[in-house]
């Protein structure tokens, strides 16, 4: 067995094969027309393989995306299409793969690694990532709801050549998102089983809404617009009274498509995370100082007119991370004192990302917990349609 590489361009069919017979067999998709960004012949040095005599029998792929997220832009690696053949589990592949792109993402500074699963959190932990705080909801709308929607503006199919500035320009007005080139939402607008609308007012697109029907997105997945525009949207894609529900996402803070739901009526919603075809949002941390030096825009802005100390230390890697913040200055350096608060790779993951409190997690001196409880958790939104 070789030691984890990425994938040569001449294997790109062979690793394929194997992902599509883990992901899809008996599904009428294939993972290279379902992540295109993923398996695109620019990101082959993200596709990480173990083979043995010339066969790829274990996969990974990385994709690295920038959040932007409460002022930040935090560079992220999101990893997905983790497939051993069947026929050769149990022998390390999977675990050496996961290192690989573990060791990878640290080397090129990403702020941390990103990954949604189900059955497989106990082996990601086993590893050092760990469930943190939820992705957003996933309101469940009941056919009997759509003729609640108004629909003040005319709404049709999308016309990628025309509408595609002012759909870029809707989503990148929003607070939090991953950075898209124009390629890539040409790209993510045309995903199989999916459609795009969008609401015009004067001829000038004010909204879209992506509805996609496929095996691993499925519902509302991604939208923007003012709310006249959403509410026409709505009125035109919801199912007509005999049809089944159909699930709306959203980010948890508020949000205009949250406001117009509830106002309507719409209240039934859970977690992403139980949606269907979500899973657990799981966070691997790299460097935790580097990740919240990364971090620093929004801690500083959360931090003023408070003040404190605290040293972190990292169990599994020795890493110590002093923080001191007193009014709007912070500082973040590498702990050199004593009296450090130890905690494993897992429990920083959730300290940073939630869903607890830090004080809910740690033993903190009053004056740290004053100020650790008002810097995180820092949560995030990543839209489905950005989901690999």
């Amino acid at each position: 067995m070789e030691e984890a590489r990425a994938v040569r361009p001449e294997e790109l069919g062979q690793a394929l094969t194997l992902v599509n017979k883990v992901f899809r067999t008996g599904v009428d998709q294939d993972m290279s027309t379902d992540y295109p960004l993923v398996f695109a012949p620019g990101n082959l040095e993200n596709l990480r393989v173990v083979s043995e005599e010339g066969r790829i029998f274990s996969h990974a792929a990385m994709a690295r995306r920038e959040l932007r997220e409460h002022g930040c832009a935090l560079p992220v690696s999101m990893i997905c299409a983790v497939a051993t053949d069947p026929e050769q589990r149990r022998r390390g592949a999977a675990s050496r793969i996961m290192e690989d792109a573990v060791e990878a993402m640290a080397a090129r500074g990403d702020a941390f690694g990103l990954l949604w699963t189900g059955p497989a959190r106990d082996f990601y932990r086993r590893l050092g990532w760990e469930v943190v705080g939820s992705n957003g909801w996933a309101y469940q709308v009941e056919p009997r709801l759509a003729g609640r929607f108004e629909q003040p503006l005319p709404v049709r199919p999308v016309q990628v050549e025309t509408d595609l500035e002012r759909i870029i320009a809707i989503h990148e007005a929003q607070p939090r998102r991953l950075t898209r080139s124009p390629a890539e939402y040409r790209t993510l607008l045309g995903l199989p089983k999916s459609e795009v609308w969008v609401a015009e007012e004067k001829g000038r697109v004010e909204g879209y809404l992506v509805v996609a029907r496929a095996y691993n997105k499925s519902g509302v997945t991604e939208w923007g617009g003012t709310s006249p525009a959403l509410s026409s949207l709505l009125a035109r894609v919801l199912p007509e009274p005999a049809g089944e529900r159909m699930q709306v996402f959203v980010p948890l803070p508020d949000n205009p498509m949250t406001e117009l739901l509830t106002g309507r009526g719409c209240r039934t919603r859970i977690p992403m995370e139980i949606a269907d075809g979500c899973g657990l949002k799981m966070v691997r941390i790299l460097s935790l100082g580097n990740l919240l030096r990364q971090l620093t825009p929004c801690l500083r802005s959360r931090l003023a007119g408070c003040s404190g100390r605290m040293t972190l230390s990292v169990q599994e890697t020795g890493e110590r991370v002093d923080l001191r913040w007193d009014g709007t200055d912070l500082e973040i350096g590498e702990g050199r004192g004593s009296g450090a608060q130890e905690l494993p790779l897992r429990q920083a993951a959730r300290l940073v990302f939630g869903p607890d409190k830090p004080s809910q997690l740690l033993d903190l001196p009053p004056e740290a917990a004053q100020g650790l409880d008002r810097a995180f958790p820092f949560g995030f939104h990543i839209w489905m349609l950005d989901y690999v």
